[in-house]
């Protein structure tokens, strides 16, 4: 026997109310008793932690990844943007995430000497950036501290995190440009403390003038003042707090240990800034060296880690492209100088590479360079460095073609296809194995190298491999592999792999060309508010993206326009009883580039009304319904 429902006391109040969605509405009455609530109130600290600030932050992490960067810095690659201006970094702001960076390294940011003759020219002129004249943030190329802070949070806005490149070893040569409430000799080591005409004779196999002497000419800070130290602490603070995420430390070797010479506290100081992530330019090769003290130390302050640079690594990688000799062997070491490979960065080229009068790198063609990334931007190891150059330079070209000026963004290489396709392999395989062979059954071929990264667990989703081949067609059939069972697709060329019991079954790695196979495991969405029927005026519709690009929406009554995630329109002003409206939304996936579609109809339609009684207890004064409709609106009427 079924049990009828009794009808509640509100359906007999024997009013006339809207029912678009008559759901629970009820008449409540709620006392609160014997709750206590404590207020306490606490100073908030004006000390910024980058990593709570980020990777803590629900915000942030969305925005992460919505873009499929990596949760680490030291994991993720990083984009240099030399001598970019903090606004021409925040302009190109969404490029940078949909090429996949996770971090962005920019030029240094302190006041520094000025060569007025020189404007912004690149030759002879683009290393006044690295002589700082006293510790202030703000110079005419990276902008003001005001343009930092909008870059950082731009960059925050888009998961992605900002290193900032610092020179805290030295000054400027010319002491008349060091502002004047530095020119104190004690903040600086005596210049006949050392040989040659500005103390700058320096044996590099011994320590004391590596780190005492004057490099280039340049004033050398007496890194064992404390106060020194605790000047270059605030510097550093003051640019967390605006936003900064990591440093670069330029000539960090040049600086002594903590249990070198004069027992100075300067990296103990300066590197508990609240940042997340810090290396140094610690050139491998010096005798009496310690590289591996340098990166623990770097690492040690950073919630994110942090070590030191792979320069032996870089230099193996160039030497490989000269020679078209991408032996497996020979590149699966990265070199890393008795540290773990996470506390790297790698490159194919530095600015110093570049830019230095030795033309180191200067020569490397745009194709080489791609090869390179295909090697140094998949591996397992390393936070591998893009060097962005100027515009039109290097190659075949001028090192310094003046096609851009100092502030300006570089040559476009940093954006390329195959470029970004490594960055986003990179991301996908975050946390997996790697493994190096070269191409073909008998994995002799030294002119295609294979990077492989892997997880065994029979899902070829999680798994893909990166191939420079310097060579002509590689017929992959038969190579040996680590990956799952099943078909990859080239992000480059397109395209695919078949992988079938330990072995590519068929296809094809493109000659002279990059080749990035892996599918894609990111979710990528573009949606809305589900289609469906209203009876308000107005609906408000929701617009959702989840690793898409290229953001667009239209109505069929015309309406059409751009948007990000979360956005709403507010649709049904101009509709009538009756009227419907189609919505489309459209993207592209930010790893597939497949193009993503959604609709949804949404139609206005009468108010629907019901009377209901309800008999007024003889001892109220007063009775009170409350109607909840589905969209959250609320009547109230009383009897």
């Amino acid at each position: 026997m079924k049990h009828r429902k009794p009808t509640p006391a509100w359906q007999k109040l024997g009013l006339r109310v809207s029912k678009k969605l008559a759901v629970g509405a009820t008449a409540l009455a709620t006392v609160f008793g014997g709750l206590a609530v404590a207020s306490v109130s606490a100073q908030a600290s004006t000390d910024r932690s980058s990593y709570a600030d980020t990777v803590g932050n629900p915000t942030f992490e969305a925005a992460r990844k919505k873009y499929g960067l990596t949760k680490e810095m030291k994991n993720g690659a990083i984009l240099h943007a030399w001598m970019w201006s903090s606004n021409t970094i925040t302009e190109h702001m969404d490029e940078i995430a949909e090429a996949g960076y996770t971090s962005i390294q920019t030029e240094p940011m302190s006041k520094i000497k000025v060569n007025d003759a020189n404007g912004k020219k690149f030759t002879e002129n683009w290393y006044y950036v690295y002589q700082p004249t006293n510790t202030s943030i703000g110079n005419f190329v990276v902008g003001s501290e005001d343009d930092l802070k909008a870059m950082t949070a731009a960059a925050h806005a888009h998961g992605i995190r900002i290193i900032v490149d610092v020179v805290a070893n030295h000054f400027t040569a010319d002491w008349n440009a060091i502002d004047s409430d530095w020119q104190k000799s004690e903040y600086f080591h005596a210049r006949n403390s050392c040989s040659g005409s500005g103390g700058d004779n320096i044996d590099y196999s011994n320590r004391w003038q590596v780190t005492h002497c004057h490099l280039l000419g340049l004033w050398d800070l007496n890194t064992a003042n404390p106060e020194v130290a605790n000047r270059m602490h605030d510097f550093l603070k003051t640019a967390v707090n605006d936003g900064v995420d990591g440093f670069r430390f330029d000539a960090g070797k040049h600086v002594e240990l903590p249990n070198e010479f004069d027992g100075s506290q300067y990296w103990t100081t300066i590197l508990q800034n609240g940042s997340q992530y810090q290396y140094g330019e610690v050139l491998q090769g010096d005798s009496g060296l310690d590289y591996k003290a340098y990166a623990n130390l770097y690492a040690k302050y950073g919630e994110g880690g942090g070590g030191a640079t792979a320069s032996d690594y870089g230099k193996t990688i160039r030497s490989a492209l000269w020679s078209k000799n991408l032996n497996a062997g020979n590149l699966m070491s990265l070199r890393n100088g008795g540290v773990n490979d996470d506390q790297l960065v790698t490159w194919v080229e530095s600015h110093d590479n570049y830019a230095n009068g030795d033309k180191e790198s200067t020569y490397l063609t745009n194709d080489q360079i791609r090869f390179g990334w295909a090697v140094v931007g998949a591996r397992a190891g390393g936070a591998p460095l893009f060097f962005n150059r100027p515009k039109a330079s290097g190659g075949n070209q001028p090192q310094f073609a003046e096609a851009s000026q100092l502030g300006d963004a570089g040559d476009d290489m940093w954006k390329d296809t195959a470029v970004a396709a490594v960055n986003h392999f990179r991301n996908a395989m975050d946390g997996e194995a790697e493994y190096l062979r070269n191409c073909g059954s008998e994995q002799n071929n030294n002119s295609c190298l294979m990077v492989e990264r892997y997880k065994t667990d029979n899902n070829a989703g999680n798994d893909g491999v990166s191939i420079a081949n310097m060579g002509g067609d590689q017929n992959l059939a038969g190579t040996p592999t680590k990956l799952d069972d099943g078909t990859y697709t080239d992000r480059v060329n397109g395209g695919t792999i078949t992988v079938s019991d330990g072995k590519i079954t068929s296809g094809t790695a493109k000659g002279d060309a990059v080749s990035v196979y892996f599918n894609t495991s990111v979710k990528e969405s573009v949606s809305a508010t589900v289609s469906k029927k209203f009876s308000s005026n107005t609906i408000k519709v929701t617009l959702n993206a989840s690793n898409a690009t290229n953001l667009t929406y239209s109505l069929s009554n015309g309406k059409n326009g751009s948007f990000v995630d979360g956005d709403s329109l507010t649709i049904g002003g101009d509709m009538e009883i009756g009227d419907s409206v189609t919505l489309t939304v459209k993207g592209t996936g930010t790893e597939s580039g497949e193009a993503l579609e959604f609709t949804a109809t949404y139609t206005k339609v009468e108010v629907q009304t019901n009377t209901i009684y309800a008999t007024k207890p003889s001892g109220w004064s007063k009775m009170y319904a409350y109607v909840y409709t589905g969209d959250g609106a609320t009547a109230k009427n009383n009897a």
